[in-house]
């Protein structure tokens, strides 16, 4: 690819909590042409949607709301997801963007009692996106929500008692979804009230940053591979 390839950044929460949509785009920006985009106006159709935003590369964040109760625009990013494996796009879905990504090819969804902070999740086999880290790896939780089970065509790449889907991968595609929050750092106890209201003492330190580094060389890697959609 003679150009720079675009990721296009979803901010699946309100415009006005922007902190991880945006962390991502500054962290992608090191390989990629970066946009945030917003689920306000929807994504229908999926495939004119990818073309009018020239997307190489689909980068989902978290959220706030829940695929438990459903709305329109969620249901349109599933058909986006499935149009982006379909033209063999790379896509990293974070949080309710994993989420999103389970339930686009068949899982289910469970509820738990919300967890926040930094926690250890074990790695599964040796996937590239944890590349130099130990088996255990410690990443930033905060959901309650949960996919019920690998969904077709994905691997498991992460686990842990609490939440048995962490990660997973494409059986054949650079398609990803986690289900913690590698992209947050210090700025989160501002920008989170319940982050905030954990009093964290110390310094904030995880695993994180390694795997976005990761996923943003994979993703970069798989970006010329894709069959960009044209309207």
């Amino acid at each position: 690819m003679s150009r720079r390839p675009r990721a296009i950044v979803i901010n699946n929460d309100h415009p006005t909590s922007a902190y991880g949509a945006a962390r991502l785009a500054a962290i992608f920006d090191a390989a990629f042409e970066t946009e945030v985009a917003t689920q306000l106006a929807g994504f229908a159709p999926a495939h004119d949607w990818l073309a009018s935003l020239r997307a190489d590369a689909l980068v989902l964040s978290g959220s706030e709301l829940s695929l438990t109760s459903p709305v329109k625009w969620m249901l349109e990013e599933e058909e986006l997801l499935r149009a982006a494996v379909d033209t063999s796009l790379p896509v990293l879905a974070i949080c309710f963007g994993h989420q999103l990504l389970g339930h686009a090819f068949g899982a289910g969804l469970v509820t738990r009692e919300k967890r926040v902070g930094l926690f250890d999740v074990t790695r599964v086999g040796n996937d590239p996106v944890f590349a130099g880290l130990g088996a255990t790896v410690s990443v930033p939780e905060q959901h309650s929500d949960q996919l019920d089970a690998v969904p077709d065509g994905f691997e498991l790449v992460a686990t842990s008692d609490y939440c048995p889907v962490q990660a997973i991968r494409h059986a054949r595609l650079p398609v990803y979804g986690v289900q913690f929050h590698p992209c947050y750092g210090d700025g989160v106890f501002d920008a989170d009230e319940a982050w905030d209201e954990l009093g964290w003492e110390g310094t904030f330190v995880h695993d994180g940053g390694a795997i976005l580094d990761n996923a943003v060389r994979i993703l970069a890697d798989g970006a010329g591979q894709g069959k960009r959609s044209t309207a």
